[in-house]
């Protein structure tokens, strides 16, 4: 489970070949303070993600970060805050205030026992033209809704019975998750729900590289709201996946599983969706200053943009290459794929295709200057569903 790692990832800004590397100020007792903060320019060529009437608009953004870390010998904790301001030159109704906030633990209960909680609450926000107001394509009636304006919050555990060093060991966990809006009600009533997600991984030692794997889950769904269109949504998705983990002397390192996933539902309006699933993460180092990381799954989603849910494909590749001490490049290649299933009408299938190059400038550890350009089209069967949009960005990144 480990879901800190990706807070304190973005709150050290660690890359594997460049970016800022943060030493921290040391509060004694084994206690770390990681504080950081990126600025960044963005010239946005379609912020309300239409397909003809475009609209550009220079976004500011500001994203102040605070991780602390703490190593207590066998307890570990972890915190992590940030937050981020965004300011549109075009129309200050875009402008947001996102939130994130990080508390974790892992005790190491015994040699052959540990335990892991968490718990996570982020303010986040849909731009106009995605969420609950993606499609709408008259510019006059999108800019009389808001943003959508989201709580989500995650509450997870997990035990592990079993040293590294074993043949077997086993991980059960548990996650609670739940989303709920502050704005367009009216649209977005519909779309608040939770998730209580139930599972145990099972690895087995094949190598002193090599680990086996066998996952089982089981992921509860409820909707809030009372409306037929979110109640024929509500059901369960089980998982069944195996596959393994490897790392071969640092050259190479990754973990793919896979198997089958079944989307039920408690309305018999709605068929069951059984389909292929998998989840897949490479990270390959020809060289100790060029990392090629690689990523693919497939899983249920919850729609916002009609169906029961969506079952969704990502292919995505990224390349971080150091030139020198101070010059790095990072590139990046992606294609997400959307079907919407049980469709009360037509059916829709999107394909998003993303690409971009990143140049980045390192005067010292704790200083990162970037230069960005990406690309993005959706080409969906629902011809109002389709867009263009190029971002130009240039950011400051400060870590201590």
């Amino acid at each position: 489970m480990k879901a800190w790692q990706l807070p304190l990832i973005a709150a050290t800004a660690s890359l594997p070949v460049h970016a800022v590397q943060p030493q921290g100020i040391s509060l004694g007792s084994g206690v770390l303070l990681l504080p950081g903060v990126e600025i960044s320019i963005l010239n946005d060529s379609n912020i309300y993600f239409s397909e003809d009437d475009e609209t550009s608009s220079r976004v500011t953004k500001i994203r102040p970060s605070l991780a602390l870390l703490g190593d207590l010998g066998t307890t570990q904790l972890y915190a992590y805050y940030e937050l981020e301001n965004g300011s549109y030159s075009e129309d200050s109704d875009d402008n947001y205030l996102d939130q994130f906030f990080f508390l974790g633990t892992d005790v190491e209960m015994t040699s052959r026992q540990a335990l892991g909680l968490d718990f996570s609450i982020k303010a986040g926000h849909d731009p106009r033209g995605t969420g609950s107001t993606q499609g709408v394509q008259n510019p006059e009636e999108l800019l009389t809704f808001e943003p959508d304006e989201f709580k989500e919050i995650v509450l997870g555990a997990d035990y592990t019975y079993g040293a590294d060093s074993a043949f077997a060991n086993v991980t059960g966990y548990i996650e609670n998750y739940s989303k709920s809006y502050s704005t367009n009600k009216e649209l977005t009533s519909v779309l608040e729900h939770d998730k209580l997600k139930l599972g145990a991984l099972a690895s087995f030692k094949v190598s002193s590289a090599t680990k086996a794997l066998v996952e089982v889950q089981n992921t509860t769904i409820s909707y809030s709201d009372g409306n037929i269109a979110a109640k024929i949504k509500e059901g369960s998705e089980s998982k069944i996946l195996a596959g393994g983990r490897w790392d071969f002397a640092g050259k190479t390192s990754g973990e793919v599983k896979l198997g089958v996933a079944n989307r039920s539902f408690d309305e018999s309006e709605n068929d069951s969706d059984s389909r292929f699933s998998w989840e897949a993460n490479v990270t390959w180092t020809p060289r100790t200053y060029s990392v090629l990381n690689l990523f693919s799954s497939q899983e249920a989603r919850e729609t916002s943009g009609g169906g029961s849910h969506v079952a969704s494909s990502l292919i995505a590749a990224s390349w971080d290459h150091q030139f020198s001490t101070r010059f790095g490049l990072n590139a990046s290649l992606s294609s997400f794929s959307e079907e919407y299933v049980n469709p009360t009408s037509s059916n829709r299938d999107d394909s998003t295709l993303s690409y971009g190059i990143k140049g980045i400038f390192s005067p010292n550890k704790m200083l990162d200057l970037s230069l960005g350009i990406d690309n993005m089209t959706r080409d969906s069967s629902e011809n109002q569903y389709d867009y263009d949009r190029q971002l130009l960005t240039l950011s400051v990144k400060l870590a201590i």
